[in-house]
């Protein structure tokens, strides 16, 4: 594993499974049949050739040399990983409640680290895939690329296909697992010195080197200081789970995106809502209305990646959402000033690059990991990850909703997570209710906030 994968593994605890959660809606097909869960398991084993990892589980390292290895699962069944719902029909609120009930569940460490549960269909036809993959597995860009390999309809036509002879590797031995542990420790010491050589040795590197290094003090300073208030999310939680969605036309933020001027990005707008929503629910119940730093994960993926690659590669950065302003449009403006600042200094590039460097070294990487994540350094995080641009189906049947929840964290007990298909843009909000009640109360503000907004264009 990565040293991004593994650190995400290592978050896990009693309160966090470590795993994010779509919410896909399926109509029925063209011949108005619903979705079946063997069909879908057709469809999936079909594909599995495409996603090796897909049938891959978690082999830990003798004595942690070294991170936990990838190996074959030479008892993979299909069946353990596209499943019956235990609750067949819902309707919506009782479906929040069971995406709720199954984002509290922990996916089998002895299996691959993925399970999609099939609910419905429901009186309109409509099939709901309640989809868990684990965060060490892949981010938020990769866990749309997986869906992309296993369910979606392909050009090539609807039917499940035929699935390839799978032959499972066998799991190395524990002497095989070792020797290979101090291999990659030893690699990873040897890369990170080979580099600064390089770097020596080329008068470019060297230049290209010594700017970045210049910048880092700036950057380090605009992003990690000074540390934010407290806030009204800095609660410790348990392991129950409870979430909420919205959906907008992506069209919407756009119009508002340029009637705010030029500069305004659509992320832009996404955090606006956001914003407008959380000071609704402060207002609600009565939490001080203060200015609320959060983080924002920026995808690090390029796009001559390979399909099949998965595993984390995001850097982040800080923003201060202005939840005490009244106005929505000065809350858009003071957001993305401070967003294009920190582009401009391409502060998540080099925050990449530091973490990166000093992952080599574990103890000063611990340390800076857990200041930068700290309840001080943001309040929540609020992610938005574009998918499919064009309509995308399921054996034949249209995808008519995509949502997206990631867990919360102790501390850190709110999440808003966006994700775009199609022309729309979903919003999902997770929580414990233990420690941040009342989240559905923030869907319906984020309605509210962009509302405002869009009486401003």
């Amino acid at each position: 594993m990565s040293a991004d994968d593994t650190r995400i593994l290592r978050l896990e605890s009693d309160a966090i499974a470590g795993h994010t959660l779509k919410l896909a809606i399926v109509e029925s097909g063209p011949d108005g049949q619903p979705l079946t869960v063997e069909g879908l398991r057709n469809r999936v084993e079909a594909r599995l050739g495409n996603l090796p990892r897909a049938r891959q589980r978690l082999a830990s390292t003798p004595l942690r040399l070294a991170a936990p290895a990838w190996v074959d699962d030479e008892s993979f069944d299909v069946r353990n990983h596209v499943r019956l719902a235990s609750e067949s029909s819902l309707d919506r609120p009782a479906l929040m409640r069971f995406v709720g009930k199954v984002m509290a569940e922990r996916l089998d460490h002895a299996r691959p680290l993925w399970c999609v549960d099939v609910v419905g269909p429901d009186e309109s036809g409509r099939t709901a895939l309640v989809i868990r993959i684990h965060h060490c597995l892949a981010d938020g860009v990769t866990c749309l690329r997986m869906l992309s390999e296993l369910l979606w309809d392909t050009d090539h036509g609807s039917e499940p296909g035929l699935p390839e002879p799978w032959h499972p590797k066998s799991a190395p031995g524990r002497a095989r697992m070792l020797a290979s542990g101090a291999i990659g420790r030893f690699r990873g010491i040897g890369e990170a010195v080979a580099g600064g050589a390089r770097a020596a040795a080329s008068p470019r590197r060297w230049l290209r080197s010594g700017q970045a290094l210049a910048a880092l003090p700036a950057t380090l300073r605009r992003e990690l200081w000074p540390l934010g208030a407290d806030s009204a999310f800095d609660r410790r939680i348990g392991g129950d789970r409870e979430v909420a969605f919205t959906a907008c036309e992506l069209a919407d933020l756009k119009r508002i995106e340029h009637a705010a001027g030029s500069g305004v990005t659509v992320n832009d707008v996404v955090l606006a809502v956001v914003a407008g929503a959380i000071r609704r629910w402060l207002g609600t119940h009565h939490e001080p209305a203060q200015a609320m730093r959060v983080q924002i994960p920026v995808s690090m993926h390029h796009r001559g990646e390979h399909p099949d690659e998965l595993g984390n590669r995001d850097s982040f950065l800080f923003c201060d959402l202005p939840v005490a302003e009244p106005d929505p449009r000065t809350r858009l403006a003071a957001i993305n000033a401070e967003t294009r600042s920190r582009k401009q200094h391409h502060d998540p590039d080099e925050l990449y690059s530091f973490f990166h460097s000093l992952s080599h070294v574990r103890p000063l990487y611990r340390a800076a990991s857990e200041l930068a994540s700290g309840p001080r350094e943001f309040a929540l995080s609020v992610s938005n990850v574009p998918g499919p641009r064009e309509p995308v189906a399921v054996l034949g049947g249209h995808v008519a909703e995509l949502y997206s929840v990631a867990e919360p964290a102790d501390r850190h007990a709110l999440r808003a997570s966006a994700v775009s298909l199609a022309g729309r843009m979903s919003f999902g909000f997770c929580t414990d209710p233990g420690a941040v009640p009342g989240v559905a109360e923030l869907a319906a503000g984020l309605d509210a906030s962009l509302e405002e907004l869009r009486a401003l264009d």
